[in-house]
């Protein structure tokens, strides 16, 4: 298969093919990430997406796993994203997970028809990364959205009925005095 640079996943995606949509992360300024600090973001053409497609298919056969890669495949224009979803459930008969990294904004952007037209399409998860909790720790980190704005992102992969998974950096605040009020926050938002 075809692969700018590095190409990362969530651990529950290990068996899953890679599908390389976008290339980089559309935020790209989180202060602890380097996954994507290599690459300008942009988004693949349909024409690449679909011959890595084709490729995958005369690879590896049939598939059960996808997951669409790099940062936040979700910032892609829904129809696009319907298109691909299409495209891989028409390939690969014994297809039954898609999964997706979702970052907050491209979240809070996307209309609920547009995430429930998805989930309907079969986007199966979406992997959040939500990070912590607190207030403050967001605003350090520069995530882009405040604690309410991550909320709300979250609730609403959650009542389009797309698998959210959070994902948090439990250390994020190190051993200094944010350290207990991250672990509560955190606690709190996962909750909510």
């Amino acid at each position: 298969m075809r692969y700018e640079g590095n190409v990362f996943r969530p651990p529950s995606e290990a068996r899953s093919y890679i599908l390389q949509c976008t290339i980089g992360c559309s935020h790209n300024r989180c202060t602890f990430c380097a996954m994507y600090k290599d690459k300008k973001y942009r988004i693949r053409t349909m024409e690449e997406i679909k011959t890595d497609i084709r490729m995958a298919k005369i690879y590896y056969g049939d598939l059960q796993k996808v997951f669409l890669a790099d940062g936040d495949a979700l910032a892609m224009p829904s129809e696009d994203l319907l298109e691909i979803l299409n495209t891989l459930y028409r390939t690969f008969p014994s297809l039954n997970h898609v999964g997706i990294y979702a970052g907050p904004d491209s979240i809070l952007a996307k209309e609920m028809s547009e995430l429930t037209a998805l989930k309907a399409a079969g986007l199966t998860v979406a992997y959040l990364g939500v990070e912590t909790g607190d207030p403050q720790l967001l605003k350090d980190i520069r995530k882009g959205v405040d604690y309410d704005g991550m909320v709300e992102a979250g609730q609403k992969v959650v009542k389009s009925g797309i698998k959210l998974s959070a994902i948090v950096l439990l250390g994020l605040a190190g051993r200094g005095e944010r350290s207990l009020e991250h672990a509560r926050n955190t606690a709190q938002i996962c909750n909510e």
